[in-house]
């Protein structure tokens, strides 16, 4: 070796120091064939390597799942821009980023490109959380179909989209629970199984009386909802949606002292590959236990039905 190539691999090899101390790699593209085995081998990386927490590594399964559909498993600069395009909320992309960063960075090893998305997160507007005398009123305002749905959005924690697609046979007035398990089949989103109160499940079992098994629950449709909520709202000087009941669940749940995981749970907000691996902590029977302490701060005083 002549004495220009003797420095020259000196060079080289202080570089390749140089490169581990900057954790500086080459960066590369990817294409996930089985997302489902690549999103339950990151959640166990997460727990392991990067000691994520529950919670946290729950919101990144959502994104990273979210993300693979939307891109055909194709990861690139130019699929994660797309994705991140798909939605104009600052707060959503800031959220998405961390996530995606930690899968395609960190787990995947494709190099620090993902590094040059950043968004700022907007400041987020404080929700104003309704009394449960303010509920009360608004249900009493609405109108009886309506009415129904009120009290389970407010009672389960469901989307509006959930509850609108039940169907008879997802009401189990044993122990009045709500299989919503099947509604997102084959989308990114997912549910599972909730519960409503004694009080719902009364009245709902009146309106359902003449129904058949195989009925949806409700046939009216969410635009509608959606209008009768404003209507009353505008009424009553307030700013209360169907989404914002999910909050009020949240939030009456987590005054009953029930975990962060069981109200995700609840809410639909858990991935099915944790839910397979954590059966006996999300059966229903476990949901049921957690959802008893909670119902009384879910019961509304002074409602009644037309």
């Amino acid at each position: 070796m002549t004495a220009v190539e003797q420095k020259l691999d000196e060079i080289l090899s202080d570089l390749d120091v140089i490169k581990n101390y900057l954790k500086i790699v080459p960066n590369k593209n990817s294409k996930i064939t089985d997302m489902k085995a690549s999103i339950s081998e990151y959640e166990i990386f997460a727990k392991t390597e990067l000691k994520l927490d529950e919670s946290t590594i729950t919101n990144h399964l959502s994104t990273i799942s979210k993300f693979l559909v939307h891109s055909k498993g194709v990861i690139t600069k130019d699929t994660v821009k797309q994705y991140l395009e798909s939605n104009d909320s600052g707060s959503w992309k800031s959220n998405q980023v961390k996530a995606l960063r930690k899968y395609i960075r960190d787990y995947l090893k494709l190099g620090n490109w993902i590094e040059e998305f950043k968004f700022a997160k907007t400041k987020t507007k404080i929700k104003e959380i309704p009394s449960d005398e303010q509920l009360v009123k608004f249900c009493s305002l609405l109108s009886y179909p309506v009415q129904m749905i009120f009290l389970v959005l407010h009672s389960s924690g469901l989307r509006i989209g959930e509850v609108l697609s039940l169907k008879v046979s997802d009401v189990d007035f044993d122990d009045n629970s709500i299989d919503a398990s099947k509604i997102h089949e084959g989308t990114t989103k997912s549910s599972w199984v909730s519960f409503i109160t004694k009080q719902t499940a009364e009245f709902l079992a009146s309106y359902m009386n003449d129904l058949d098994e195989d009925q949806k629950i409700f046939s009216i449709s969410q635009r509608s909802v959606q209008q009768e909520f404003k209507n009353i709202s505008d009424i009553m000087g307030l700013s209360l949606n169907p989404h914002l009941l999910r909050t009020v669940f949240a939030e009456k749940c987590t005054t009953a002292g029930m975990k962060d995981k069981y109200i995700n749970a609840l809410c639909g907000r858990v991935s099915q590959g944790i839910l397979a691996k954590n059966y006996s902590d999300y059966s229903p029977k476990s949901l049921r236990n957690q959802y008893d302490v909670a119902e009384p701060y879910l019961t509304l005083d002074g409602i009644t039905s037309q």
